[in-house]
């Protein structure tokens, strides 16, 4: 009797602690469905979350308004930027400027305003900025610091029908110059134009004063400049951004941490903002130096002297990448020689339709690597 109480009590312990074990192993597959559930939905949270941010991008006061809804009767676009304005402006005259980008030259003067920003490889690996700036509507602007003239500055001036501003050059820009009649205005000879800025060491001092070379250019008869504009359209109010085709950060280097870019995406803006050397780049007045339209051409280059001074090649054409609207597309770019105007394509030979505003064209050598 006692044995049987025994074998039954075991018995009873035993179905019990089954019980339990099954008790726990539901417990444990409900938790883990119900972690997995909440895990899922958080993704999907998130994923709508950022859907959300980008369809909303549109709304608030800070948002860009498309030019489709600017009233301006006969108006066209200016040859330089694409911008809507009155006909009788569109091929205003154009200044081109060499503006130095040595660690002593910052933060640059003006920069924020030019139209079209060349960023450009010279000696030993340190950039210059070639800026071109339409000459209408630019008041009291001060431009610098103004550093010499290459060769390859004469040969992106002249596609514009610009006017170089420069201070000095290589012997072989000076030479061609002076032989193929270039419209320049070099500091040296021309003084009363330009001015020195105390912040600043020399020779990163030196400053051109627009509002005396519109006097220069008026003297002169200077007043137009006709060039093959390059293809424009209204920029978009983004509202809806492919997260996964999109490139929000682009990273330019060539191994010098001074000289990195960095540029990043806003699309409230649908604008591009640049940093440099790991921080915001401002220029003078304190404006972030921004770009509706990034180009990135790929091109060779050949040390030509022990002063390392560079030939660039700008007409046989090469691989490019065009970034607008937060997308950067692989494209190819090429000179005409009939307009004189470096154009670039896609891949379906469709040539790129830029946004009107700003563009930087960043030259890519064979030292420098872009990310995106």
């Amino acid at each position: 009797m006692i044995k049987f109480i025994k074998r039954k009590i075991t018995e009873k312990k035993s179905e019990i602690n089954k019980k339990e074990k099954q008790k726990s192993s539901r417990l444990f597959y409900i938790l883990s469905g119900f972690l997995f559930i909440v895990a899922l939905t958080l993704f999907f949270v998130f994923i709508l979350k950022e859907k959300q941010i980008i369809n909303n991008a549109s709304l608030g006061e800070e948002n860009i308004e498309s030019q489709e809804n600017v009233i301006c009767e006969n108006c066209q676009r200016r040859l330089l930027d694409g911008e809507l304005i009155n006909e009788d402006s569109v091929n205003s005259f154009v200044l081109a400027t060499v503006i130095d980008n040595h660690p002593d030259a910052r933060p640059a003067i003006g920069l924020s305003q030019a139209e079209v920003v060349y960023d450009i490889p010279a000696e030993g690996g340190i950039n210059r900025y070639l800026a071109f700036f339409n000459i209408e509507n630019k008041n009291s602007l001060q431009v610098g610091p103004i550093r010499s003239a290459r060769p390859y500055f004469l040969d992106i001036t002249q596609e514009y029908e610009a006017m170089l501003i420069h201070c000095g050059g290589s012997p072989e820009a000076l030479a061609r110059i002076s032989k193929e009649k270039i419209i320049a205005l070099n500091e040296f000879y021309n003084g009363s134009y330009f001015e020195r800025d105390n912040n600043y060491l020399a020779p990163h001092n030196v400053v051109a004063n627009l509002d005396d070379i519109k006097e220069y250019l008026k003297e002169r008869n200077y007043t137009k400049s006709d060039f093959s504009s390059w293809t424009f359209k209204d920029k978009e109010v983004i509202s809806d951004l492919d997260l996964f085709l999109a490139s929000l950060d682009i990273n330019i280097s060539n191994g010098q941490k001074q000289y990195e870019v960095d540029w990043s995406y806003d699309i409230n803006q649908n604008i591009y903002l640049r940093s440099l050397a790991g921080k915001k780049q401002t220029d003078s007045s304190g404006e972030q130096i921004k770009a509706d339209n990034l180009i990135f051409q790929f091109v060779e280059t050949e040390i030509l002297d022990s002063a390392l001074r560079l030939k660039i090649d700008l007409s046989s054409g090469g691989m490019a990448v065009v970034c607008l609207d937060g997308i950067c597309k692989e494209s190819y770019w090429e000179k005409n020689e009939d307009d004189n105007r470096t154009r670039y394509f896609y891949d379906s030979k469709e040539e790129v339709i830029l946004n009107a505003g700003q563009t930087w064209i960043h030259f890519i050598d064979e030292n420098t690597g872009v990310d995106y």
